[in-house]
């Protein structure tokens, strides 16, 4: 199902449109992985329509971002790599963009930008295009510097987009799609992906999917507004697998013992920690454990973990893959269960080590 319906986006996508920025899907190169690997994980824009400008970085955790732009890159790492990627605009191969030639200020339309900046691997190369297209060369560091630099103004150029668009993607939603309870998503990529896997709109090409998106994303933020999530230290780290928290706020989970708080990236490294918790705290013995809060999965809500429900089996993923998804009635859980393809439905007294296993299996 998932394929059929990434086909037809590929096939509605280069039917409507043909950017200097887009090329065939078989010529792009996906460097990022994951159920959203085909959007910018930071605007969540296809990465096939904007590949000439797309960029990839590795991140603390080791897995890789890709960017549609310089400039969705420069805003979300307030520290750049060395061994940052870029897509050479003539030859579409990834090149290390410290070894690139950048040309900025061209007359082909940018992505992101009204400042366009296109790298290249050779100096001739961008000679060329500078020669056709005019614009300035430069090194990556002055390009993503002058990227930063635009960053205020070409955001306030997006925002009234993004809010025109929102404004389309209502329309649509409440027109043609098939309404369930929805997440908060963590991204509009996650809000993209969403909607394109679980089909609740039909066939639709790529830039309606985005204006759902940006519609679903701005919905669900007004949604969880007046919720106080679990409050996340950035340095937190989960003690069971090591990652960082607070990239993953919808997934958020802690647990108070002998005075201290751990927090966790999901409901099923919580359970770990739960069943034995001298493996990762010394001398810690379960009756030592004062309270365990969990995610509500659609807004947030902190719930007690022995009140919530949980959904195992379903298509939706967590940091650490398969979970335990908290909610706060059985009757959300029902139905987040048989909207995405869900086994079962369990109360916390339900959960046992083997299931928790189970789902790393």
């Amino acid at each position: 199902m998932i394929k059929i319906a990434l086909i037809l986006m590929f096939t509605a996508l280069f039917a409507d449109a043909k950017m200097f920025q887009s090329v065939e899907p078989e010529k792009a190169i996906l460097l990022q992985s994951g159920k959203n690997k085909l959007y910018c994980s930071n605007c969540g824009m296809n990465l096939i329509k904007f590949y000439r400008t797309s960029h990839a970085m590795k991140q603390v955790d080791g897995t890789i971002h890709q960017y549609c732009s310089i400039h969705c890159l420069a805003e979300a790492n307030s520290e750049i790599s060395a061994d940052t990627q870029v897509v050479d605009a003539k030859n579409l191969n990834f090149i290390l963009a410290m070894d690139a030639f950048y040309v900025v200020g061209s007359s082909k339309k940018g992505t992101m930008t009204a400042n366009s900046k296109y790298a290249f691997s050779t100096e001739e190369d961008a000679k060329a295009f500078v020669k056709k297209y005019g614009g300035e060369i430069m090194g990556f560091p002055d390009a993503v510097q002058i990227a930063a630099d635009d960053l205020y103004s070409d955001n306030i150029m997006i925002g009234k987009k993004r809010s025109k668009m929102a404004a389309k993607g209502e329309k649509m939603y409440k027109s043609i799609c098939r309404h369930t309870p929805l997440a908060v998503f963590d991204s509009i990529s996650d809000a993209k992906t969403y909607i394109v896997n679980s089909n609740i709109c039909g066939q639709l090409d790529d830039k309606k999917y985005q204006a759902i998106a940006l519609y679903l994303t701005s919905k669900n933020k007004m949604l969880a507004k007046n919720v106080e999530p679990i409050k996340v230290p950035k340095d937190a780290k989960c003690p069971v697998c090591g990652m960082y928290i607070s990239k993953y706020p919808k997934w958020a989970a802690q647990i108070n013992i002998d005075g201290y708080t751990h927090y966790f990236d999901g409901v099923k490294d919580m359970m770990k920690f739960y069943f034995h918790p001298d493996s990762f705290h010394r001398n810690a013995k379960r009756s030592m454990i004062t309270g365990l809060l969990v995610s509500d999965y659609y807004t947030l809500k902190p719930l007690r973990a022995q009140k919530a429900w949980y959904v195992t089996g379903s298509n939706v993923y967590g940091p650490m893959g398969n979970e335990l998804i908290p909610f706060e009635t059985k009757e959300q859980a029902e139905n987040f269960k048989n909207e995405h393809s869900g086994k079962r439905v369990l109360s916390f007294d339900e959960i046992t080590e083997s299931i928790v296993k189970s789902l790393d299996d």
